[in-house]
């Protein structure tokens, strides 16, 4: 089950033009690389093949900048309840999101983590785009993004205590891309647990706002035969003042 967001607030400085062009770069690339999009598009790397070798928890933290510009501290999300089927209204502070992953990346080393178990030292590397996109294309993505990411010992065993260690490790490596959200559900008492993909809610949130530029242009290219370029040029009040006259002549 994941969260999904169910609105786009505009309050945010993001140009029109800035919006339009991420949405166009998020939608034409495949899911998995979404959040090696992003890590691009504010400038932390250079280019998408760089950002796809950073690690998944750098980009989900940059998409979560990102979404914070432009939703705010607390975005509405809704979930489903597995057991009643209550749809859940649950606000998801994203600020305490955020200071949560700040903290796990103040306590240790953000892109390796070494575990010691019975037969050796286990060393787990921070999964990247690249790694996840390998995966992909394997029987069983799963596994095969463990093998890529964990260096076990030669001929090592493995007791269900040292699993349990390795797998904390590699959740902790992942930070926000592995980030869950928690609710109870009012109608029957269960708790509902949910993936939160911050990667996806910023797309949504993205291609909600483009398609509401987009519809704002198509208007008043309608009624005034304005370029797109003139229309996103105007702020957004004074884009709204000018639909709000057209619809009025209507």
């Amino acid at each position: 089950m994941h969260a999904r967001a169910v609105e786009a607030a505009p309050a945010h400085l993001t140009s029109a033009h800035a919006t339009l062009t991420l949405w166009e770069a998020l939608t034409s690339t495949v899911p998995a690389a979404r959040g090696a999009v992003v890590l691009t598009a504010r400038g932390t790397v250079a280019d998408v093949a760089s950002a796809c070798d950073a690690p998944l928890a750098a980009s989900a933290a940059a998409a979560l900048d990102e979404l914070r510009e432009r939703s705010g501290p607390t975005l509405a999300t809704v979930l489903g309840c597995p057991t009643c089927g209550q749809v859940l209204d649950v606000p998801l502070d994203l600020r305490a999101l955020a200071d949560s992953a700040q903290s796990a990346h103040d306590e240790s080393d953000p892109l390796e983590r070494r575990v010691a178990c019975a037969s050796g030292e286990v060393v787990v590397r921070a999964p990247t785009t690249s790694d996840v996109l390998d995966a992909i294309t394997s029987s069983d993505p799963a596994r095969h993004l463990r093998e890529r990411c964990e260096t076990w010992p030669p001929g090592a065993g493995t007791t269900d205590d040292d699993l349990a260690q390795v797998a904390r490790a590699a959740d902790d490596l992942t930070g926000l891309a592995a980030a869950t959200v928690r609710a109870s559900c009012p109608g029957c008492g269960q708790d509902v647990t949910a993936d939160v993909d911050v990667v996806d809610l910023l797309t949504d949130q993205v291609t909600e706002q483009a398609r509401t530029l987009l519809a704002d242009v198509a208007e008043l290219a309608a009624a005034y035969g304005w370029s797109q370029d003139a229309v996103l040029a105007m702020t957004p009040v004074r884009r709204r003042a000018y639909l709000d006259l057209v619809r009025a002549e209507w």
